[in-house]
């Protein structure tokens, strides 16, 4: 889907305006990046809801959590740059479901892709701390993939750095997602995603005291559906000791 649906175009500030809203008030109330794979693909007018989550099993040295969520609304401004608004949450083992980060950002398309060959972007989000003692944090990196046939290649590497009061570390985290995946049909693909984790460059420690994973996912696209619906589902397991050992994975798209 390349446009707006009808008359829809209009509603979209207010829509936007809503669901910012909405994850404020769900940041009030007890209830990082999660494990999806961007893509740099920009699409003028077109609306986007998602809910990325995961279930951890089996908790690493450095992870111990029951469950976490990212709620994302996407907007395409023009061609090539759209605005991001999200809201990120979490339940550590022993704990409630609280909202941790409200997030605000954007994503500009740098070399657009048109068939086969690569495409490009670059993302930055601001991440307000909902929690005392927390820092806000700034995410910035690229976006890039590859793309051959119903073959694809795609890799984030985003650099988190703190900032305000309450700063942990004075160098930067890095976050690696990649995902290589093969499409059977339009319905249907099947691929490998792997989420790497360092959280201090400056002090990156042995392998096992990083964060390691990786699993196969399951993708289904419907586009013939009004909206357009996308899900996938998968299974990463933990490949350092500080990871958890298995982290089931959800992802669900709306797209207006």
């Amino acid at each position: 889907m390349s446009g707006g649906v009808g008359g829809f175009g209009r509603w979209c500030p207010a829509l936007w305006a809503g669901f910012a809203f909405f994850l404020l008030v769900l940041s009030t109330q007890p209830a990082q990046a999660q494990f999806y794979v961007r893509s740099p693909e920009v699409e003028k007018g077109v609306l986007k809801f998602e809910e990325h989550g995961a279930v951890y099993s089996g908790p690493g040295t450095e992870e111990r959590r029951r469950q976490s969520h990212e709620v994302e609304g996407k907007y395409g401004f023009t061609d090539r740059w759209e605005g991001i608004v999200e809201g990120f949450f979490r339940q550590d083992i022993g704990g409630s479901l609280t909202a941790r980060q409200f997030e605000l950002g954007s994503q500009y398309e740098i070399i657009e892709r048109e068939g086969d060959g690569l495409g490009l972007a670059f993302r930055g989000i601001y991440e307000f701390a909902l929690q005392n003692g927390s820092p806000d944090e700034l995410l910035f990196g690229p976006i890039a993939k590859y793309v051959w046939g119903r073959d694809s290649a795609t890799i984030n590497t985003f650099f988190i750095g703190q900032v305000g009061n309450n700063v942990g570390i004075n160098s930067l985290e890095m976050k690696v997602n990649w995902r290589l995946k093969r499409e059977f049909g339009d319905t249907f693909a099947l691929g490998v995603e792997g989420y790497s984790t360092i959280e201090d460059l400056s002090h990156a420690g042995t392998f096992d005291e990083q964060k390691h994973r990786v699993g196969p996912v399951a993708y289904f696209e419907f586009e013939d559906l009004l909206p357009r619906w996308e899900f996938a589902g998968g299974a990463l397991f933990g490949v350092s000791d500080a990871t958890s050992d298995v982290t089931f994975k959800f992802d669900a798209e709306l797209e207006f």
